[in-house]
């Protein structure tokens, strides 16, 4: 059996939460309060980690931690980052800034996590038509990490499976080029 610790780091309402609740079927320790932030409609908030083991049909299981996406809660960031085998950046793509969020979650990568396979989900893309993936392709670009970005609804199990197939077959490249180094 092999353990997989994967931590879903991203903006605030961008589906962490929700990401990691539908691949455990409602089976997570959550650390949700009332959001206290007026500017955010939102009714609840994490302020420290969602989390869920999750036993997978090869007998591996996947430690999932939702980190917390406000700013504020950014020290925590490095922490949960911490024997990471892999990630799943989550970014609200309704947002108007969802660029410069993205930039605040390629920043904390850059710092704490730069070898460790990542896949970037836009979420919410449903609420904004005139959406494209290539803003996030060219940020990616210009910092030379190239990732894995896939539209992402953090609801379905379907797109979620997408996802985490692709960050296990990510962790799966990495395993093998450093058994070749």
């Amino acid at each position: 059996m092999r353990e997989h610790k994967i931590v879903v780091l991203g903006s605030m309402g961008a589906g962490k939460s929700t990401l990691v609740r539908t691949v455990a079927n409602g089976r997570v320790v959550d650390t949700d309060v009332h959001n206290t932030d007026a500017s955010l409609t939102k009714a609840l908030t994490t302020v420290a980690m969602d989390y869920a083991d999750v036993d997978l049909p090869n007998g591996d299981r996947l430690r999932l931690v939702g980190t917390p996406g406000q700013a504020r809660f950014e020290f925590i960031w490095p922490i949960l980052l911490t024997g990471a085998a892999g990630i799943v950046v989550l970014v609200d793509g309704a947002s108007d800034q969802a660029a410069a969020h993205f930039d605040t979650y390629l920043d904390a990568l850059a710092a704490h996590a730069p070898q460790v396979p990542t896949v970037v989900g836009i979420s919410r893309l449903d609420l904004k038509p005139d959406a494209s993936l290539d803003p996030f392709h060219g940020r990616l670009e210009q910092r030379g990490r190239p990732l894995p970005v896939l539209p992402l609804d953090a609801r379905e199990v379907d797109q979620i499976l997408m996802v985490m197939d692709v960050l296990m077959s990510e962790i799966e490249s990495t395993e093998l080029v450093g058994r070749h180094d």
